[in-house]
């Protein structure tokens, strides 16, 4: 973990888990590719520089620099799960009433998904959406 940055699992303990405005988890699987694929969906395609490193084990998931999601999803079903998820935004502005705009911002810099390039604890703290007066 890069030093000083907060880890997506730590997400909950400021915010809360997206459970808490959707009634279940974000991303119900267990199979590696689709899970990647959910997350795309949800946060927007991964890094291409990420996935350039990807190791050995992770290649079957990438092909030609991107998520090798349409050739190597494993069914149908697998497919409808990942297609319903909305984008970050749409989730937030179906959920959330008020401070829409600036739970997205917040959001999307703690979720970036290169640990270097995520707020740190303090850039989090000083996001207007902890400091807005209700």
């Amino acid at each position: 973990m890069t030093a000083n940055k907060i880890p997506m699992l730590y997400l909950r303990g400021i915010i809360g888990h997206p459970r808490s405005f959707l009634g279940d988890a974000l991303f119900q699987t267990h199979e590696n590719l689709e899970h990647l694929a959910m997350m795309e969906r949800v946060l927007g395609p991964l890094p291409g520089h990420m996935l350039r490193r990807a190791d050995r084990q992770a290649e079957k998931y990438v092909r030609r620099g991107r998520l090798n999601w349409l050739e190597g999803c494993m069914s149908r079903e697998s497919m409808k799960a990942v297609s319903k998820l909305p984008c970050l935004q749409n989730l937030v502005m179906e959920n959330v009433d008020h401070s829409a705009g600036d739970l997205i911002d917040l959001l999307h810099g703690l979720l970036r998904y290169d640990p270097s390039d995520r707020l740190s604890a303090r850039e989090a703290l000083r996001h207007p959406f902890f400091n807005r007066r209700s």
